[in-house]
């Protein structure tokens, strides 16, 4: 079970550079499952999609998606081989499920010192609430939030893009 938030979903062509062709915003649920509606995305179009989140890492599919009729359905979640570089965590084993790294504060593309840095700074000072330093979503930025910002940098946790 995650803490419900928002998020991203941007569209790229699959084609260098990769440029953007449409993005939406959802509420993603306690189950990390969001509908995002996309409205300039072209039928039999292929597109890579991109997860962003206000703390995490930028997180690429694996595999480009193609519109055909006005749905899609499509998941990063079961498996590490969805998302580009195998660049997901589990975070569950039974049943497997898989997640985007967070601790990517500044949204620079890695996590680092200048991430936990960040988060030191606002634990220092008591800081509450829904901001970027809360990792774990708790609305209290401490120790435990910090700890995700250490593991993910001491494991070079960072974007991977095509």
């Amino acid at each position: 079970m995650m803490v419900p938030d928002t998020s991203k979903v941007l569209l790229r062509h699959s084609f260098s550079p990769y440029a953007p062709a449409d993005t939406a915003v959802a509420l993603l649920g306690s189950n990390g499952i969001g509908s995002f509606n996309f409205s300039q995305a072209l039928q039999a179009t292929a597109y890579y999609f991109v997860v962003m989140h206000r703390n995490s890492i930028e997180t690429w599919s694996a595999n480009t998606i193609t519109f055909v009729g006005n749905d899609v359905s499509t998941s990063i979640a079961a498996n590490p081989s969805q998302a580009y570089g195998n660049n997901l965590i589990q975070v569950d084993n039974g049943p497997n499920a898989f997640a985007i790294y967070s601790a990517d504060v500044n949204q620079d593309g890695t996590v680092d010192l200048s991430d936990g840095s960040l988060i030191d700074n606002d634990a220092i000072n008591f800081v509450s609430g829904y901001i970027l330093t809360d990792i774990n979503g708790d609305l209290i930025v401490d120790v435990a939030d910090a700890v995700f910002a250490d593991n993910n940098g001491f494991n070079f946790v960072g974007k991977i893009t095509p």
